[in-house]
């Protein structure tokens, strides 16, 4: 009997020996218990899975706009009843490492704006495991230089074209947007050959950059970034919100930026990380009379990648280019990539950005 009584009492200090550490760590980092309670409990949008059930318009899947890669594809939609619709390119995210033209993100925002009267086209590029830094990005210019192009072709119009990305996409779409026409351009896209020789090579320049929760920073993407710290996440948390992103996922490296680079971000130079980040090319090409308006949209229950890197690139597109033309949206209680990120009241907020623009 004192056996029981006394494996009772230990079993009872045990417990509350693990309540009181739980209810000390959740004071510790509240922030980070309240951000995953969030991300856990978010609503999810109705989404029928299907692309090829949409007969609002012209729907072309698979069109090439490089011959380098079977990867280099995108998919376009064509509304009916809108004469020469704005353009709008959408850029999947993934990490470098996943997604494609069709991921859910991608559908959500170009299924809004193909039904609210815009050509949409989604870009699929090749991944890391495929080809290293820039290779993406020079498919993101690719594609979009090969849009402008083949406008007439398509009938829509390609004065006004507006670029998104989201996470791994918001940085190729941003740094898409803030290259010049004699940088990240060494991949080819089909009549080009055509264009130059008629002295017409076509432009990446693009009106309006709409950036989701983006990389603004080739900074390591993993749990020792000092942002993560800042905004009172734990490594416990982080890794556990990102469990897809494994070792094996990474190529053996210790993040997907790392993997898209084939370098270890921490063996490489300040030099060498500026150059591949967004925020040089801000100060180089951004300005109130030149480069694309810019919107920032991030969720500050962000678990993936920090809001800070979001605040810091809209901080100096801000300064370049002044508030009329740069704008950043926090949304509350929003994790990375959520369903709600994408609902129509916030959609159509962002149409009435680039409507203005």
């Amino acid at each position: 009997m004192k056996s029981k009584k006394h494996t009772g009492r230990i079993i009872g200090i045990i417990t509350v020996t693990l309540l009181a550490v739980l209810a000390v760590i959740m004071v510790i980092y509240r922030k980070a218990v309240y951000m995953t309670f969030k991300n856990l409990t978010v609503a999810k949008l109705k989404l029928d899975e299907s692309v090829d059930d949409w007969d609002g318009g012209e729907m072309l899947l698979n069109v090439p706009y490089a011959e380098d890669s079977e990867s280099q594809y995108l998919d376009l939609y064509i509304p009916a009843g809108v004469e020469n619709p704005d353009l709008y390119v959408i850029v999947h995210g993934g990490g470098f490492i996943a997604g494609d033209s069709r991921t859910r993100q991608a559908q959500l925002m170009y299924r809004y704006f193909r039904d609210h009267g815009y050509a949409c086209a989604s870009i699929n590029y090749r991944l890391a495991q495929e080809e290293p830094f820039p290779g993406a990005l020079e498919d993101v210019k690719a594609a979009v230089r090969f849009l402008r192009s083949h406008a007439g072709e398509y009938g829509y119009n390609a004065d006004h074209i507006s670029i998104f990305g989201e996470s791994a996409g918001g940085y190729l779409a941003t740094m898409a947007a803030l290259t010049n026409d004699d940088e990240y351009m060494s991949v080819e896209y089909i009549g080009q050959k055509e264009d130059e020789e008629k002295g017409e090579a076509a432009s990446a320049e693009v009106s309006v950059l709409v950036d989701y929760y983006g990389v603004a920073e080739m900074q390591p993407l993993n749990s020792k970034s000092p942002d993560w710290k800042e905004l009172g996440v734990p490594p416990l948390i982080f890794n556990i919100a990102n469990s897809w992103m494994s070792k094996d996922a990474l190529g053996g490296f210790s993040d997907c930026n790392s993997y898209w680079m084939r370098r270890e971000l921490s063996d490489m130079s300040e030099e060498e990380l500026s150059a591949a980040s967004a925020a040089q090319y801000v100060d180089e090409n951004l300005s109130r009379t030149e480069g694309p308006a810019v919107l920032i949209i991030h969720g500050d229950c962000d678990i993936t990648v920090p809001i800070l890197q979001s605040e810091r690139l809209y901080e100096r597109a801000k300064n370049a280019a002044g508030e009329e033309k740069v704008e950043f949206w926090v949304i509350p209680d929003r994790g990375h990539a959520t369903d709600m990120l994408y609902e129509d009241s916030l959609l159509e907020r962002v149409k009435g950005f680039i409507e203005e623009h």
